[in-house]
């Protein structure tokens, strides 16, 4: 049985959209399946992933066009009301937007704006999907909201794996997946609580690997990277997603080498998290090997985007998704506060950072976050 979810929300002029919290599991599975640009991360599905560990709850929105419907996926922290904020998505849950029955256009988006900025939201942001980032910046209100710079990787899936395979891949990656394959590596994949677990601990052991090669201390650092990235996340995750959820796990002899989260809905796909184990990745390439697992599953699903995320301005990261032939794509987060949270909240950890002896300056701190996509230097 279908639930909706209540918030109050204006209703505008009878030529323009009508703004609506009243969204239910089938509408938005429906509105989905029709957007050929939606992604894993807009699926009703993430977003009871999102609202199943209790900090956030879901207040998407829907929008009644008189040529369709579109829904901004939308969750609301948990607390008390006058502190609340809502974000599509919330930090280190993917990036939002709209999906749509229609295409959508900058007066649909301006619409969109005009209707979040009548809610009672400390704080509200929106990062949509990268590829539709012209219409956003077209729609964008002249004053109200903040534009913050982002860049993402994306893939092009089109023509298939052997044409991904031996025309977008550089040829120096080419020959690491064939190392990889003669390396007696051998790749597992499942939705299992085992293999969520065996992602975990992987992450925690390239946390405490970094610790250790910039002299930090392993203990703080672990129990920084279990705040920052909890182990209930991924598990809820695995749950909602059920088996659009992959992880996918590259093991040398029964010991785990590599390990990475793969998403896959509709017709994108999605590298969400990899993490690996520094001391066997140089002789045992895993992640180029897992890489083009995802990427060939991806193709022969009939995806056709496959979504590398965000590095967070470390350029090794980039250059690794780049010699797949991912193509960066520049795009934007959207801001609304009443009160300046963000700058509050930048200047608060990089304090608490350096005064728990951390990290050495502001650059190491924000390379050491990476993005909400990549859990290691790969």
């Amino acid at each position: 049985m279908s639930k909706q979810h209540a918030l109050g929300g204006k209703i505008l002029a009878k030529n323009k959209c009508q703004p609506s919290s009243a969204v239910t599991q089938e509408t938005w599975n429906s509105i989905f399946c029709m957007d050929s640009e939606a992604t894993p991360f807009q699926s009703y599905d993430w977003m009871r992933s999102i609202t199943s560990g209790g900090n956030f709850r879901n207040i998407a929105r829907r929008y009644k066009t008189p040529d369709g419907d579109a829904i901004l996926p939308l969750a609301a922290s948990n607390g008390v009301q006058m502190l609340a904020s809502a974000a599509s998505m919330p930090h280190g849950w993917g990036a939002g937007g709209l999906i749509s029955s229609v295409p959508i256009t900058v007066k649909i988006l301006q619409e969109v704006f005009d209707d979040l900025a009548s809610t009672p939201f400390l704080r509200l942001t929106i990062r949509p999907n990268a590829p539709q980032i012209d219409l956003w910046d077209q729609a964008l209100p002249r004053s109200g909201w903040t534009r913050v710079p982002r860049k993402t990787h994306i893939l092009d899936l089109t023509g298939g794996i052997n044409v991904v395979f031996k025309e977008r891949f550089e040829s120096a990656k080419r020959n690491r997946i064939r190392k990889a394959q003669q390396a007696d590596l051998v790749v597992e994949k499942g939705n299992s609580p085992e293999f969520v677990k065996q992602f975990y601990e992987l992450y925690l052991l390239w946390s405490e690997n970094r610790a250790r090669a910039r002299g930090l201390p392993v203990f703080a650092v672990r129990r920084l990277a279990q705040l920052r990235e909890p182990f209930w996340k991924f598990s809820v995750a695995a749950c909602g997603m059920g088996q659009s959820l992959q992880v996918y796990v590259a093991s040398h002899q029964g010991t785990p080498v590599a390990a990475s989260v793969f998403l896959m809905r509709g017709r994108s796909a999605v590298y969400w998290r990899g993490a690996s184990d520094a001391a066997l990745r140089r002789t045992y390439p895993g992640n180029d090997l897992l890489q083009y697992e995802m990427i060939r599953d991806a193709c022969e699903a009939g995806c056709l985007q496959y979504h590398m995320g965000e590095s967070g301005g470390v350029r090794s990261l980039e250059r690794f998704k780049e010699h797949f032939g991912a193509k960066s794509y520049c795009y934007a987060e959207y801001v609304r506060e009443r009160l300046p949270i963000e700058a509050v909240r930048k200047a608060t950890n990089t304090l608490i950072g350096k005064a728990a002896g951390l990290v050495a300056n502001d650059a190491q701190f924000q390379a050491s976050r990476c993005s909400d996509w990549d859990l290691g230097r790969i």
